[in-house]
């Protein structure tokens, strides 16, 4: 399981890469509109659960603004080992 969520959290922050270079060099007409639209879905989907997973993270003292960062980039491979613990 942890090689599961490690390769997940490598594969989510190579896609956060190439959303960010698509904002300043876009990827080409469909692969740029399929990268916005996904990454901005992440984006929301990531933030609302991080609203679901607040409280859980306060309770194990994990509510830096580096930790909000992580679950924004990669949710619940972030929150789910540290409330597992």
């Amino acid at each position: 399981m942890k090689n599961f969520i490690k390769i997940n959290k490598v594969a989510l922050l190579i896609f956060w890469l190439a959303f960010v270079v698509n904002l300043f060099v876009p990827l080409g007409d469909a692969a740029s509109v399929w990268v916005m639209r996904i990454g901005v879905a992440l984006l929301a989907i990531h933030a609302l659960e991080l609203v679901f997973v607040f409280k859980g993270l306060k309770r194990i003292e994990r509510t830096t603004p580096a930790d909000m960062v992580w679950v924004l980039l990669i949710g619940l491979f972030h929150w789910k080992p540290l409330l597992s613990k």
